[in-house]
């Protein structure tokens, strides 16, 4: 065993002081004034190279032991879009410590990197898509703590940015009154200032009603020689369940003039007089009313 150990310790001592070609993933940094920019798409972190050089030092490098990271800089990071190969070689060979280049695996590196800019822009809640649960409505105006908001990032995606922007709700089927802070409609890499907004309003729970109440007529002839076929229509309408009691058939009024008469189909169109103020979403049931002329002997 001691022989064995012994012969291996040797043998490996007289190989790490050959010469070895191997592929390593080598660690890249960028200079570059990073205050005024944003990084669109994220840097590459290594370089693939094949290299020449000792044992001992190639498995430092392998191992990460004292492998001081390649240095890239970039002069105007917004104007540069991409370095080749040929580019990359000269920069690189120049900083490999022990180490000789003697590919450059990597093509070419990439870049999207955009100047920072701040935008002020106002905010709104679409009241058209504040997620209600079915049956619920606004009651109130939306209120927020902030009527404007200032957003930085990169320039293309600031200059894209809708005015005003628009709040985000992560909340779904709301049926209560609101009050809570909530984000923007905007894209991850754009910070805003406030980074969220307060916002309030109310809500309530609103009920399909029907009710039927008699007709109104108007100007129809004393002799009964016109006759409308239905004495009573129904009448359809939303309202907030707080108010649901106060409604009663005395609140609406529906009118059926003889004068309107069409002769084509013989009907009139009934006309709706006035009606609750709390009832909204008002439909009639019937949009003609059917007009009859029994002959005298039936008057």
């Amino acid at each position: 065993m001691l022989s064995i150990l012994g012969a291996t310790t040797f043998w490996f001592f007289n190989a790490m002081n050959k010469n070895y070609d191997t592929r390593l993933d080598y660690p890249i940094n960028y200079v570059f004034e990073r205050d005024s920019v944003v990084i669109v798409s994220p840097l590459a972190k290594q370089i693939k190279i094949d290299v020449s050089s000792g044992g001992w030092n190639l498995l430092r490098k392998t191992l990460r032991i004292n492998a001081t990271p390649i240095q890239i800089p970039l002069d105007n990071p917004t104007e540069i879009r991409f370095l080749t190969r040929a580019s990359l070689i000269p920069m690189i060979s120049d900083q490999l410590d022990g180490l000789k280049l003697t590919y450059l695996v990597t093509d070419t590196l990439f870049f999207n990197i955009e100047n920072k800019v701040t935008r002020k822009l106002a905010i709104k809640v679409d009241s058209l898509h504040v997620p209600l649960k079915d049956s619920y409505r606004l009651t109130s105006r939306i209120r927020t703590n902030h009527d404007s908001v200032s957003f930085t990032g990169p320039k293309s995606y600031i200059a894209k940015l809708s005015d005003p922007v628009f709040m985000k709700f992560n909340e779904k089927d709301l049926d209560d009154d609101f009050d809570d802070e909530i984000a923007y409609q905007i894209d991850k890499i754009i910070k805003p200032e406030p980074k969220e907004t307060n916002v309030k309003f109310e809500v309530s729970r609103f009920l399909y009603k029907d009710i039927t109440i008699p007709i109104e007529f108007l100007q129809f002839p004393e002799d009964s020689s016109a006759v409308a076929e239905q004495s009573d229509i129904k009448i359809f309408y939303t309202i907030n369940e707080d108010f649901e009691n106060e409604v009663n058939n005395t609140d609406f009024s529906v009118t059926v003039d003889y004068t309107m008469l069409n002769p084509r189909d013989s009907t009139i169109t009934p006309i709706l007089m006035y009606a609750h103020d709390k009832a909204l979403d008002i439909v009639l049931a019937e949009d003609k009313i059917k007009v009859d002329f029994p002959p005298p002997s039936l008057r």
